[in-house]
């Protein structure tokens, strides 16, 4: 646990770019929750992190739109990870802490990582939850696939020209300097 909420101080830190450190009620609520949580557990350190993993490749393979959205997921996913405590614990203290947490969460979530993470989280959801050996899925999927590479290939193109757009005007910025 006690890597878990690091892991929840680091996104946090890291998620407001600088702008603003844990704020010190939020903070003193998650060394609480730490305290209470985390005895002696050595599975926190069995380097099978939860969340560190992602957040270290996060600037690194992804674009600023896919790191957001692959932050608003962690922070829906903490959500859920500390709505579960919350209803599993029977002290009325650390409930509150939990709701503390979730709430400075769920604010940071709207503010910087606002958009349909939820909505995208539902078809991910859906389309893992396809069944592969399914002979019938395997036929339909057979069907739609000129379509669907079709999209892809859109999709791929649009980027590559986009990207063509962006060198251009950096090209040009650098030729007047």
């Amino acid at each position: 646990m006690a890597f878990f909420w690091g892991v929840c101080l680091l996104s946090l830190g890291w998620m407001t770019y600088g702008e603003a450190s844990v704020s010190e009620n939020l903070d003193k609520s998650i060394d609480e929750l730490k305290a209470y949580y985390i005895k002696d557990d050595h599975e926190l350190h069995n380097a099978h992190p939860v969340f560190l993993r992602v957040i270290k490749d996060l600037r690194v393979n992804l674009e600023e739109t896919e790191q957001n959205l692959l932050m608003s997921i962690i922070m829906d996913t903490y959500n859920r990870i500390f709505t579960r405590m919350e209803n599993d614990s029977k002290d009325e203290a650390t409930k509150e802490k939990l709701e503390h947490v979730k709430d400075h969460l769920e604010e940071l979530q709207k503010n910087y990582f606002p958009g349909k993470s939820a909505e995208l989280k539902t078809y991910a959801e859906t389309l893992w939850a396809i069944k592969a050996d399914d002979p019938v899925v395997q036929r339909k999927a057979l069907f739609e696939l000129k379509r669907v590479y079709r999209e892809a290939t859109q999709l791929r193109n649009l980027k590559n020209k986009e990207r063509r757009r962006r060198q251009a005007k950096l090209t040009k910025k650098n030729q007047k300097s």
